[in-house]
């Protein structure tokens, strides 16, 4: 039985660390999107933003429910920056949880692995292309099987922008 994971932006994330975790129990990751590091602010998705400051880093928020409110949303976490606390967000629990890690990925390649389809616009807003590019550059330089379209047109069958996600799960 073959194990394909799909996965848009956040969902590619998660297809590409399964693939990083137990790479011989997946055939087939096809991304859209994704993001494959911690870059920037996107560690607010795992809920650490909020301690750092809720207002720049928070999951989501709302400002249309009421007048003159924001409302700020971050997910629950045992993250936390004290560097004596047994919850700490050292570097060694973010880059585990970073697809692209050159070092991880030469362990990864040691095992069957799978054959990546990714697609990705060089215009996208929210998870760099370079990015993108670079994962995709060193898991070729491994012999990795990849397929990477760098998507620059609008089809208006598939690719309906080229925002991030490029309207493919709308």
């Amino acid at each position: 039985m073959r194990t394909i994971l799909f996965g848009n932006s956040y969902g590619g994330y998660l297809a590409n660390l399964c693939a990083k975790i137990a790479p011989w129990s997946i055939d087939f990751i096809l991304d859209n999107s994704s993001f494959v590091n911690l870059f920037g602010n996107i560690f607010r998705l795992i809920g650490f933003g909020k301690e750092i400051d809720f207002t720049r880093y928070h999951g989501t928020y709302d400002d249309t429910l009421f007048k003159n409110i924001f409302l700020y949303l971050s997910d629950k976490t045992y993250w936390n920056n004290n560097k004596f606390s047994k919850n700490y967000f050292s570097n060694a629990r973010k880059i585990i949880r970073e697809p692209l890690n050159k070092e991880h990925l030469i362990i990864q390649s040691l095992y069957p692995n799978p054959k990546y389809i990714l697609y990705h616009s060089i215009f996208d807003e929210r998870s760099p292309f370079k990015n993108k590019e670079n994962f995709v550059h060193i898991l070729k330089e491994l012999n990795f099987k990849v397929e990477f379209f760098a998507i620059s047109q609008v089809d208006n069958k598939f690719i309906k922008n080229l925002n991030h996600g490029m309207g493919l799960s709308t």
